[in-house]
């Protein structure tokens, strides 16, 4: 069993290899107590590219459901490009 402080902080990993931040929060499905995706604090780099507002003294957020999630361990690597995570607005 996984539990949130063993992965808080943890380095998530997009399928292209890119560190893009880390693990800030699981969510978990009230009703299973299954993973329902993290919220990832976004590195600075990783936010300009996807167009996340952040500030010098904020990190930007990205919501990361469990579909998306290929492994949880040493880090969390996603099946996708974090760009991919992004909704159309």
């Amino acid at each position: 069993m996984t539990y949130e402080q063993d992965v808080r902080g943890h380095s998530v990993v997009d399928a292209e290899g890119s560190v893009i931040g880390e693990v800030e929060q699981l969510y978990l499905d009230s009703d299973s107590f299954k993973l329902a995706g993290v919220r990832v604090k976004l590195r600075a780099e990783a936010a300009d590219v996807l167009g996340v507002q952040h500030g010098i003294f904020q990190a930007g957020f990205l919501d990361v459901p469990a579909e998306a999630i290929q492994s949880l361990g040493q880090a969390v690597v996603l099946r996708t490009e974090a760009r991919n995570l992004l909704t159309p607005s």
